[in-house]
């Protein structure tokens, strides 16, 4: 018999506590110092799943092997693919570990789960992907375990990624491989990059900014844009700042590195493809839904631009019948920007020990420390 520790709400005598309504996140352990929250269980050795690991790298990890110590641990390796698969991935679970935005954990699946004490989030957000308000009422806590913010690997590793699609889309690297492969020689030449324009929505950013420089070194202008950047800021990088119109009609190459707000969502769409020019390359490694996808689809059909380089995708793992899959003026990575063996344990490690120390009688930092409140006694 494994000591599980489960929180067991007392409210003190001034009543209930007044939560940080701020973004981050609310520290479970702090709150149960406020509020006298106590007590453990002993209960038989839980069920910990580890949701949709499509490398199959956590189990060689030092944290995951540790983890499976102390529950009965189960990886998933594939897309749930339904509500009814992943609710019957769940069943029977005390634990969950979710990398990243991989599984939707919306009100119907809240709802529905039962036994689920904890949901332990590999990455710092919880939108769209988890409903917090159905978990609060579902009773299921949820620990978003921010990474590591000294590493700088997982930030270098996107913008390798950047450049990689840049410099193999430029030089037309795949079409030139598989024509060499077919027996011809030299059949398209590729691009020069020196004294061209690189263009980034977002150079102040931890990846943006490694791409600015890099651009800089190979020869490029480089010029930015963001809602919030400043010729000063810009300058300090060796940047220029412009507009955006600016920015879609002189780039050579752009290059994508945004969080999705309201505002930036689908900021990408057929009045901005037709200002690029049509030798333009894209290239997205930030978020999917940065771009409009049937306008993205019509400036590459119609030739508004050159071609894109994609590494995200507006659904994940991308359908073997996609549009994309068979656009000769696209090439594609499988969303591998940040792993790298490194970058997967930055990503990927947080969240397992929240998971562990959950299991130990540890506390652990929680997104909705009510949720404790809504299927357990006080």
């Amino acid at each position: 018999m494994a000591t599980q520790k489960v929180i067991l709400v007392n409210f003190s005598k001034a009543g209930a506590v007044a939560l940080d309504t701020s973004p981050a996140l609310t520290s479970a352990a702090a709150y149960m110092s406020r509020s006298g929250m106590a007590g453990a269980r002993v209960a038989a050795r839980p069920r910990v799943v580890l949701m949709e690991d499509y490398l199959d790298q956590a189990r060689h990890m030092d944290c995951v092997q540790e983890l499976a110590r102390h529950c009965e641990l189960v990886i998933h390796t594939t897309q749930a693919g339904s509500r009814d698969v992943l609710l019957d991935r769940l069943k029977g679970a005390a634990v969950a570990i979710t990398i990243r935005d991989r599984v939707l954990f919306d009100a119907e699946v809240l709802s529905r789960v039962a036994g689920l004490e904890l949901l332990s989030v590999c990455g710092p957000r919880l939108e769209p992907h988890i409903d917090l308000p159905a978990a609060t009422r579902a009773g299921v806590l949820v620990s978003s375990a921010a990474p590591n913010t000294l590493s700088r690997e997982p930030h270098h590793a996107t913008a390798e990624m950047t450049w990689a699609l840049i410099l193999a889309l430029a030089k037309r690297v795949v079409h030139n491989d598989a024509m060499l492969r077919r027996g011809a020689w030299q059949t398209v030449a590729g691009t020069g990059l020196y004294g061209k324009t690189l263009g980034l929505v977002g150079s102040t950013g931890k990846v943006g900014a490694i791409v600015a420089r890099i651009g800089v070194a190979m020869g490029m202008r480089v010029i930015a844009w963001s809602p919030r950047l400043t010729p000063e800021r810009a300058a300090a990088q060796g940047v220029e700042a412009v507009s955006f119109d600016t920015l879609l009609r002189t780039s050579d190459v752009l290059s994508l590195h945004a969080n999705v707000t309201a505002e930036s969502h689908a900021m990408l769409g057929a009045a901005e493809f037709a200002r690029m020019k049509p030798s333009a390359l894209l290239v997205n490694t930030a978020r999917a839904a940065l771009v409009d996808e049937a306008a993205l689809r019509h400036a590459l059909d119609h030739g508004q631009i050159g071609a894109a380089g994609l590494d995200v995708y507006w659904n994940e793992p991308l359908a073997p019948t996609h549009w994309l899959r068979s656009h000769e003026r696209v090439l594609l990575q499988p969303h591998l920007g940040a792993f790298t063996p490194e970058g997967y344990e930055w990503i990927v490690r947080p969240g397992v020990e929240a998971a562990l120390a959950w299991l130990m009688g540890e506390a652990v930092a929680v997104a909705n420390p009510t949720a404790v409140t809504a299927s357990r006694p006080l």
